[in-house]
């Protein structure tokens, strides 16, 4: 919740300004409408006046163009607030990938490491709206998360949140992680490369791992606890 509320406060209000940029294209699109209406209707009336010289015709004729004119002075405002509107959103948009950047960069530095030890030359990218990979680059070839299987995603899942609270306990802020019956999709070659990678933050973090399945995690080494019968005499 604190690093969702941190990357939107760090992120430029892009939607209010895509908002603009589309309502002042709308009424550009208007403008460039009853112009050429107006354009038209006056071609019309030139031709009849040249046809039949009506002052009532002329004066009709007058009016429209001056019509026409003011036209086309409301769309050339137009088009200057569309074009500040373009150069805003370019704006924001660079500026939110900067703040992605900054956010996410040091996130990246310390996910590449772990996924090291399952990967080669592997990558992460995150989602515009979310605070997990979206995409895998591995050996120059980017897969969508989505697509991989369920130990996969199961892993990068928990490879990102053991970098996350890496990165606050480096700031100060340590805080412990805990895995509930996790990797259960992870086969028996990928689990202990997961444990190293456990070992490996848990240097610098807590690290609780609880599960049922004793036979699958024998090896993961560390403190093991156990539940015991409850007695009152205990006490």
């Amino acid at each position: 919740a604190e690093a969702r509320a941190a990357l939107e406060a760090a992120t430029p209000d892009l939607e209010a300004a895509e908002a603009a940029f589309q309502r002042a294209e709308s009424v550009q699109r208007r403008a460039e409408s009853e112009a050429r209406d107006l354009e038209v209707a006056i071609s019309g009336l030139t031709g009849r006046i040249q046809s039949q010289a009506d002052e009532g015709l002329e004066e009709t004729c007058t009016e429209l163009r001056g019509e026409l004119d003011a036209a086309r002075a409301r769309l050339a405002a137009i088009e200057a607030e569309v074009a500040a509107l373009t150069r805003l959103r370019g704006a924001l948009e660079a500026a939110r990938s900067a703040a992605r950047e900054q956010y996410f960069g040091p996130v990246v530095e310390e996910l590449r490491p772990l996924l090291g030890l399952l990967f080669d030359e592997a990558a992460v990218r995150f989602g515009e709206s979310s605070l997990l990979p979206e995409t895998l680059t591995r050996e120059g070839q980017d897969e969508s998360v989505e697509i991989l299987s369920g130990g996969m995603r199961e892993q990068l899942a928990i490879l990102t949140r053991l970098a996350f609270a890496r990165l606050l306990a480096r700031g100060g802020r340590p805080v412990p992680v805990v895995l509930d019956d996790a990797l259960v999709f992870t086969d028996d070659a990928r689990i202990e490369r997961m444990f190293d990678a456990l070992h490996r933050q848990a240097r610098d973090m807590q690290v609780i791992v609880l599960t049922c399945r004793q036979r699958a995690f024998e090896r993961l080494g560390g403190e093991g606890l156990a539940l015991t019968p409850w007695r009152p005499e205990d006490l």
